[in-house]
């Protein structure tokens, strides 16, 4: 059974949430960028604004500038498996290690139903020296320095997921995977959604980056203020637990009340 096409309502056919699309998640994006997105959006059924899926800049050496490509969460391919009523989730991931205990690969399963339905369990594997991020100094960023099985076995289940339902998720990646993309050399991209903040982080909701953008609009230096005092790319990048202090500050700028 193929994928169900959901239409998006953050997308095609409301002007002024494209608009809020354009920019919050599709910051400066072009008009041509944000069609695809919009369309990859509707296509997959996922949420941007839930941050199940999102676009990023990456410097391309061919076409001397920055890219966009589309990437999701792991939690945003499991979804689009979901959908199709033909997925379950497999066993726990299997890992292999060398003689001296260091982390070789994962080997992730899923479970699909083929339209005579049976069952068949589908494995796929990633070794750990294909995508381990490491710092300009040559240490282990600090996700994969922690928590190195959790962000291997994200990319074997990717990997699974994408093998079992090519059709519904062809040319879709998490970030864990196309991090190894990023040139040694050229311009610093954008770091990644998910590499800043936690994917167990609580996201903001559609109506918090409206209220957000409707403070910051006139406002640049108090949104690049607050940028650099949490550390996040964006304004729409804060942490739910933060919202309140945050429209506590710019409200108080723009002399509405105090900070909280």
């Amino acid at each position: 059974m193929s994928l169900q096409v959901h239409q998006d309502p953050n997308t095609d056919g409301d002007a002024a949430r494209r608009e809020l699309l354009k920019r919050t998640i599709c910051k400066g994006a072009s008009d041509d960028e944000l069609d695809l997105f919009s369309r990859v959006c509707k296509h997959t059924g996922l949420d941007p604004f839930m941050k199940q899926i999102y676009p990023v800049h990456r410097w391309d050496a061919r076409e001397k500038r920055q890219v966009m490509t589309i990437q999701t969460s792991i939690d945003g391919l499991r979804l689009i498996a979901e959908r199709t009523g033909n997925y379950s989730p497999g066993k726990e991931p299997r890992f292999e290690y060398d003689k001296d205990g260091t982390l070789i690969s994962a080997t992730s399963y899923i479970k699909k139903r083929t339209d005579d339905g049976t069952w068949h369990e589908i494995a796929s594997t990633a070794f750990f020296c294909e995508y381990a991020q490491y710092t300009k100094e040559g240490k282990l960023t600090q996700f994969w320095e922690r928590m190195k099985h959790v962000m291997l076995a994200k990319c074997s289940e990717a990997m699974a997921l994408r093998r079992s339902f090519p059709a519904d998720m062809a040319r879709l990646y998490i970030n864990e995977e196309m991090m190894q993309a990023a040139p040694s050399k050229g311009p610093a991209e954008p770091a990644a959604i998910e590499a800043e903040i936690h994917e167990d982080t609580e996201k903001l909701t559609e109506a918090q980056c409206a209220e957000l953008d409707s403070y910051t609009r006139e406002d640049k230096e108090g949104e690049e203020k607050t940028i650099k005092h949490l550390k996040v790319q964006s304004i729409y990048d804060i942490r739910a637990q933060d919202f309140a202090r945050v429209i506590g500050y710019l409200k108080k700028r723009r002399g509405e009340g105090t900070a909280c």
